[in-house]
């Protein structure tokens, strides 16, 4: 059973960022558009309920029980995304946050979801490179939804024979996540009637630092952009008596983010709360 109050680490894995903070898929020049007031203007988003509030003083006795019922967000969620070299990184903490989401409404019903963070990417940033910020991919999710991409948890490939429409996860080099670049005009014929049925539908806007860990200690994903780059934290852990914010990089390993960082994360922060469901999870996008 993991032990969040005594996490080890070593500190190349803490409060990572990119070198250059304009050559990036979250520029500084784009994440001055997200604020709390901004994200709350979206359609879906709601602030911070009363009812997720939890003491600081019994922050460490939640974790605890999250590590013995497995019911962090980190235990919802369902695989790796790699987006080396591209700069579609608040596209990938999307996704992942959705994905987490999906997981949690069905539990043990149906199968994973594996979304394409390319499917919103492109909407986002039509020239491919250049980045986005939270609430522009946020809100190109809410409004028209995410194609699901063409591999799934049955392996390379699987989910084309599920879906009508599909997209490869990302424009990169890694294989098996890697494929071209798609342009939104070049997306497969009537690809919003799979897409419509994988939206966010009630979506959190936390207002501060302490918001943010309470969403998470209550299972929620929470998708942050901060110097640079953007992420989905997804459990809260203490080493050496100090709280930090855990994240499942859009590299393939987890990274960990100081008080500080988390912080720095407020103003484009969400939790997506519950996502479209459909009739039947055997048969989610029909």
């Amino acid at each position: 059973m993991t032990d969040s109050l005594n996490v080890e680490f070593t500190d190349d894995l803490l409060d990572w960022s990119p070198d250059d903070h304009d050559d990036t898929g979250y520029p500084d020049g784009l994440s001055q558009n997200d604020t709390s007031e901004a994200l709350a203007g979206l359609q879906g988003t709601r602030d911070f309920p009363d009812w997720l509030w939890i003491e600081p003083r019994d922050w460490q006795e939640v974790a605890r029980q999250n590590d013995k019922f497995g019911t962090w967000p980190e235990s919802y969620r369902s695989r790796w995304t790699n987006q080396h070299p591209t700069h579609e990184c608040t596209c990938h903490a999307l996704v992942q946050n959705m994905e987490i989401s999906w997981n949690r409404q069905r539990q043990k019903s149906g199968e994973q979801l594996w979304l394409s963070p390319l499917s919103v990417y492109s909407e986002a940033t039509p020239g491919r490179w250049g980045g986005s910020y939270m609430q522009k991919t946020l809100s190109i999710a809410l409004r028209r939804g995410v194609l699901p991409e063409h591999n799934g948890p049955n392996g390379v490939g699987s989910q084309q024979s599920i879906f009508e429409h599909t997209l490869n996860c990302s424009s990169g080099e890694k294989s098996p996540w890697g494929g071209p670049w798609v342009r939104l005009q070049d997306f497969p014929e009537g690809w919003k009637s799979t897409a419509r049925h994988f939206r966010p539908l009630e979506v959190c806007n936390p207002r501060s630092w302490e918001e943010i860990v309470c969403l998470i200690l209550n299972g929620y994903c929470v998708s942050v952009g901060r110097n640079g780059h953007a992420i989905p934290y997804v459990q809260i852990v203490w080493r050496n008596g100090q709280i930090y914010a855990k994240y499942a990089d859009s590299y393939e390993l987890h990274r960990y983010d100081s008080k500080r960082n988390i912080q720095r994360g407020v103003g484009g922060a969400y939790a997506i709360m519950t996502m479209s469901a459909p009739n039947s999870w055997d048969n989610p996008a029909g």
